[in-house]
């Protein structure tokens, strides 16, 4: 666009050269006279054409918002989007069966939520050390949520996972609320089961495990024992 308003300004330029020179030619003025009346008027359109050139290198390089436009609260827009990446890099929530034996797995989160009922066919197996909030500089802690809360972490809802076992091999896990319809095998230290309804046995593998579980507020319908 720049380079069209310049070649524009140079082409009346030159027309202006063109036209003072046919007017020359057709007037015979005395030489002097004739000097300084066609130097002034050419310095004159000279002149002209400087302004109109600088106006239009002003008007193209006018600044333009940019394209990445600023949410009202002052940060980018997609601001928001990146921040929602960040913090669930390690907490996960879904329904989904596949998502649900991946997230507690070795390689899965350190808290995971359900969002409505589930029902698995095959064993859940709960592998791998994970700390408080993802945090390894804290204590060791893993949660499973069988419930929604709101934004006062009131409980507003409880979910049932059926499954026929729930084996635990990593420590300090936690399943919280909601209700487990089949059995929970313990292999690990400091196992804690929080106001959650268990439908089907508990089994610890050793007495110690036992000794370091906490299932006080659990209703359990089955046996609980050491294997």
């Amino acid at each position: 666009m720049l380079g069209y308003y310049l070649f524009a300004a140079m082409g009346i330029y030159s027309y202006s050269a063109k036209y003072i020179q046919r007017e020359k030619e057709a007037l015979r003025f005395p030489r002097f006279i004739e000097r300084g009346y066609y130097n002034m008027k050419k310095h004159s359109i000279l002149f002209i054409v400087i302004v109109l050139s600088i106006c239009l290198l002003a008007a193209c390089t006018t600044p333009v918002q940019s394209a990445q436009s600023t949410a009202p609260g002052g940060s980018a827009s997609n601001t928001q989007d990146e921040t929602d990446a960040v913090t669930s890099a390690s907490l996960k929530e879904s329904s989904v069966p596949s998502d649900v034996v991946n997230g507690l797995s070795s390689s899965g989160y350190w808290i995971f939520a359900i969002l409505s009922d589930v029902t698995l066919n095959d064993e859940l197996i709960v592998s791998g050390e994970f700390y408080n909030k993802g945090d390894p500089t804290t204590r060791l802690y893993r949660k499973f949520s069988l419930y929604s809360q709101d934004e006062n972490h009131n409980v507003t809802a409880n979910y049932t996972l059926t499954v026929p076992q729930i084996t635990v091999l990593s420590p300090a896990f936690r399943i919280q609320n909601g209700s487990v319809k089949g059995n929970i095998y313990v292999d690990a230290e400091g196992f804690e089961l929080v106001n959650c309804v268990l439908d089907g046995n508990l089994t610890f593998q050793t007495q110690n495990q036992m000794d370091s579980a906490d299932y006080g507020t659990a209703t359990i319908t089955g046996t609980v024992s050491v294997k």
